[in-house]
């Protein structure tokens, strides 16, 4: 049987090694903090051990009081490294287990003998344990499965070291030569030390995969889908909607050409971004939303008739219409034009209704520009009509935008059930 530095080593060697696995790759991905404060944890762990591991060598102090107090302080950094993985703020309960070490060694007759040294310490790391497991119960990181895997390797090394901190001080060992169920409380910390390190590697890998895919369907720029997620999420759409129809919207912002012409791509970009930001405040629960192309964004509503989606289309029209954006010379404001297509969700194809909502757009755009078209089967109507009459005008102006709009959704919805 292997004696008690060279387990020392061993240990050591293991935590420093994946500590340095663990810097490494937050270094290529700053943004994962997780990775840093798992790896700190894990060298301040190891660091604490191997001058606990150089005891006779170094002196007392260092090798007792500094040394177990850095190895519990890893204890804290896996706990804020826990927190950051399921991005939630780092509990104050967190620095308690070297709190728990720090205050008990200034006790000079648990300072002054081996025994009560050894329980203080394993009951500091059976808190540190406690809290891991508690901050793994209430997150949201991973499935439930194998948060339930890891409040059970947790809470198990937990109950662990306060039954061995309880022994101890029973059995008052002098020194380690003299702890006979040292070596098993060993095995016990390396078995729960290398399953803990499985899950979270599992957990990382899943969390990765679903970073990479997220990346593969969304715009970069705006956070809304491409091409590729807003298919996918439209076949979803047809799938779960319990609605009988849908509705695709093409949206084409007015003159945008001009606009990264005369103020830079950088306020082009804004836009984009500003459009995003009104289209996602204003989508309804049932839906889909994606930037299709450059000035091109597309959304999928489930509907109960051709008015829903047309009230969505006007209101984020209207809404675009009353956003400023600052520039360096003056504040700009932009326009969409909008193209819409209905069908049965049962008769649904998506190729369709996208050539059709570009119809609409067209018609949109060719009578004037922020104006939306709705296209259901022959009948393309749009709003606001390119000549408005007297009475139409009069109304407008008199009537709170909202009415207005509820009366324009209302002449398309009569003149498409014609």
């Amino acid at each position: 049987m292997i004696d008690v530095k060279t387990a020392f080593l061993l240990w050591v060697i293991q935590a420093n090694t994946l500590a340095i696995l663990l810097l490494a790759i937050w270094l290529h991905g700053r943004e994962q903090k997780h990775f840093l404060w798992f790896g700190l944890g894990f060298l301040l762990h190891a660091s604490g051990l191997g001058l606990v591991g150089l005891r006779d060598q170094i002196p007392d102090a260092l090798s007792i009081q500094v040394a177990n107090a850095i190895s519990l302080l890893g204890f804290s950094l896996w706990a804020k490294g826990l927190a950051s993985l399921d991005h939630r703020p780092t509990p104050r309960l967190v620095w308690l287990p070297p709190l728990v070490w720090l205050v008990g060694i200034l006790v000079p007759v648990i300072r002054d003998e081996f025994a009560l040294r050894v329980s203080l310490y394993h009951v500091g790391a059976s808190i540190g344990f406690a809290m891991l497991a508690m901050i793994a119960a209430r997150a949201r990181f991973s499935s439930d499965r194998y948060r339930i895997f890891l409040i059970a390797t947790w809470g198990s090394q937990a109950c662990a070291g306060l039954a061995y901190a309880i022994f101890v001080l029973f059995q008052r060992p002098e020194s380690f030569a003299d702890n006979i169920f040292g070596v098993w409380m060993g095995t016990i910390a390396v078995i729960g030390f290398i399953t803990s390190v499985i899950i979270l590697a599992k957990i990382t890998m899943d969390r990765s995969q679903e970073q990479l895919q997220t990346l593969v369907r969304t715009d970069p720029l705006t956070g809304a889908l491409n091409r590729r997620g807003f298919a996918e999420a439209y076949q979803g759409l047809v799938e779960s909607s319990p609605l009988d129809a849908l509705g695709v919207l093409i949206f084409d912002l007015d003159h945008f050409k001009q606009i990264n012409d005369r103020h830079g791509h950088s306020i082009g970009d804004r836009v984009l971004q500003e459009f995003a930001d009104v289209c996602r405040s204003l989508l309804p629960q049932r839906a889909v939303f994606a930037r299709t192309g450059g000035e091109e964004f597309a959304a999928v509503l489930a509907i109960s008739e051709p008015r829903d989606a047309a009230l969505f289309a006007e209101t984020v029209r209207l809404a675009l219409a009353d956003r400023t954006i600052s520039t360096a010379e003056e504040m700009i404001s932009v326009t969409t034009s909008v193209g819409i297509s209905v069908s049965p969700r049962h008769k649904a194809d998506l190729e369709q209704l996208l050539s059709e909502a570009d119809l609409a757009l067209y018609t949109a755009k060719a009578q004037g520009r922020n104006r939306t078209s709705l296209r259901s089967g022959s009948h393309t109507v749009t709003v606001p009509p390119a000549r408005d009459d007297n009475i139409q005008v009069e109304v407008d102006r008199q009537a709170s935008r909202q009415v207005a709009i509820l009366k324009r959704i209302a002449a398309v919805a009569h003149k498409l059930d014609d």
